[in-house]
């Protein structure tokens, strides 16, 4: 019995996370995404552990992608269990799915106006009090709320901030149109973070084993590797902590993160992944080796399977 590891990309994270699994005695195995024709080797694995990244589609790894549906199919069929559940992996790759569950389970999110392409949001320019017609997809048009400023702008499928940029008007709009890609971006309300942080979360098996406050960059957004500070997060409410399990559970997300701003007594969840990532420097910066905890999860579903087989 074997752990596959599903990776696109020569993350450091998933080289130490096989290192992981591998010195606590689980048999662990990378299988290159990139690669075609390895559907047997995966098949052959009796746990497969997800590392697609919603970004690897700015990353040239789209084929690894556009092959997980098929994947997620054949190990349905054959019975064979991911880490995360296969559910997971479509909240990773879209932004406007994961937000509209957490509504549905009563959890605070921005609010959405709309997912849209850069063509229809040109068109749109020229209406700014409707824009909310150059939604994207038809059915998505009837009562969609104009968007308002200040807004958020970044890919429906993506991450590390790629493409993700604050609109304060029509003009900085425009702007923002004339360099995007040719893919679905979603359009969501922007929450200031006036406590000059965004709390990021890192939630393994229903448990907040890592909380950060990650500071503001000088262009708004928070990010490690825009420069955002890092602080250790130690007096984390019983509120947000609570939000952050549960929201993780209503996105069968087992070992994933969240980004959550929090003003005063309000807070809401800004993103969700299903795929954690790291550096070899965060490990020592957090005090906390992310990976090693993955690792020590996925063993404990490992061995569950071993008992029942």
């Amino acid at each position: 019995m074997t752990v596959g590891i599903l990776y696109e990309s020569n993350e450091w994270s998933d080289f130490a996370l096989l290192e992981s699994l591998i010195g606590i005695g689980v048999p662990a195995r990378l299988i290159d995404m990139q690669d075609d024709g390895n559907e047997d080797e995966i098949l052959s694995s009796s746990l497969v552990v997800s590392r697609v990244f919603a970004s690897a589609v700015f990353r040239g790894h789209e084929k690894s992608l556009q092959r997980m549906p098929g994947i997620i199919d054949m190990l349905r069929e054959k019975n064979i269990p991911m880490i995360n559940p296969y559910e997971a992996h479509f909240y990773e790759i879209s932004k406007r799915r994961a937000a509209d569950t957490l509504v549905r389970h009563g959890f605070p999110v921005p609010k959405v106006y709309g997912v849209y392409t850069p063509d229809r949001l040109a068109g749109a320019v020229s209406t700014p009090d409707r824009l909310a017609k150059a939604v994207s997809t038809p059915d998505r048009l009837a009562g969609a709320p104009a968007i308002e400023y200040p807004c958020v702008i970044k890919p429906d499928c993506g991450g590390r901030t790629n493409f993700t940029y604050i609109i304060n008007d029509g003009e900085g709009l425009s702007r923002c149109i004339s360099g995007l890609p040719d893919i679905e971006m979603i359009a969501e309300e922007y929450i200031r973070p006036v406590l000059g942080y965004v709390t990021r979360l890192e939630v393994i098996g229903g448990a907040i084993r890592l909380a950060l406050k990650r500071g503001i960059a000088e262009n708004g957004l928070s990010a490690y590797h825009l420069g955002s500070d890092y602080e250790a997060y130690g007096d984390l409410s019983s509120a947000v902590r609570d939000a952050a399990i549960g929201a993780m559970g209503a996105l069968h997300i087992e070992a994933g993160s969240l980004d959550i701003i929090e003003n005063g007594n309000d807070f809401f969840i800004i993103d969700a992944n299903s795929v954690s990532n790291a550096s070899e420097d965060n490990t020592e910066m957090f005090g906390f080796d992310l990976m090693k905890e993955t690792a020590a999860y996925i063993a404990g579903r490992y061995r569950e399977l071993l008992e029942v087989c």
